[in-house]
């Protein structure tokens, strides 16, 4: 009996006695949403397998470790939404959103699933908020983004000692050099690597820079940065974000790992 009355490990309950808190943060995040233009889009709790392996990537660990994947009676492979942003670009496809007015600037609210290890602040049941800005290519939008953030974070009263760290991943054709240079930094330190990051190693390089393995990590120090490879436009584009949030006097550092 003691099975079916205990929530299943990494959900919690939220009581009446604390609801109230998680009711402030909500309105707080769709107030500021909805005041940059932002409009909220709902999409469903599960999704097709495959939408999650090519949107987030088949060689993430959400993907190869956290999913919550299951067959239904049809025989299909089901997967629980472990992030919100897959969901919403298959929505924004699937219903045309394209042919309307762009950019098309929305946010949700939503449960995610993961099977991860529960620690405080991050269980198998979370919830996230996120934003989409769809059809937009100027950096202004970039920028829009990340004062958004910002003046959540004021609204709620937890500005004080963040830090906010900028880099860029560039173009395709930026990160296919940086990519190559990566790999062949990597091959040279694979016996300091984990066994996870060998694996990474052949299917994304990029990838090992996640890992949270104090050894692994100190290769990390002498690898190549993504900064200097980075080509004119690129270089441009991200110069433009800096601009933008320098004017809107919001501050940050330069992240040039």
């Amino acid at each position: 009996m003691a099975l079916i009355t205990n929530a299943i490990k990494g959900t919690q309950d939220t009581l009446p006695k604390e609801s109230y808190k998680i009711q402030y943060v909500e309105s707080a995040m769709r107030e500021t949403a909805e005041n940059f233009g932002f409009h909220e889009m709902r999409t469903p709790v599960f999704e097709h397998t495959e939408l999650f392996q090519r949107g987030v990537g088949e060689t993430t660990d959400v993907v190869q470790k956290e999913m919550y994947t299951f067959e239904d009676k049809g025989g299909r492979s089901i997967t629980l939404r472990p992030e919100g942003t897959a969901g919403a670009v298959r929505a924004f496809l699937e219903h045309g959103l394209f042919n309307e007015g762009l950019p098309q600037k929305i946010y949700y609210l939503t449960s995610c699933y993961r099977y991860e290890k529960p620690q405080a602040g991050r269980l198998r049941e979370h919830h996230q908020f996120g934003i989409e800005c769809f059809g937009a290519s100027d950096a202004t939008a970039d920028a829009e983004v990340i004062s958004l953030a910002a003046t959540m974070l004021r609204e709620l009263g937890i500005d004080e000692g963040v830090e906010l760290h900028l880099n860029s991943c560039g173009c395709r054709e930026c990160r296919k050099d940086y990519h190559k240079e990566l790999k062949a930094y990597f091959e040279t330190k694979r016996e300091e690597l984990c066994p996870t990051c060998n694996d990474r190693l052949e299917r994304n390089p990029m990838r090992i820079l996640d890992c949270k393995v104090d050894h692994d990590r100190d290769c990390m120090k002498t690898a190549p940065k993504l900064s200097e490879y980075l080509n004119e436009e690129s270089r441009a584009y991200f110069d433009q974000v800096l601009r933008c949030l320098d004017e809107l006097g919001i501050p940050y550092e330069i992240d040039e790992r």
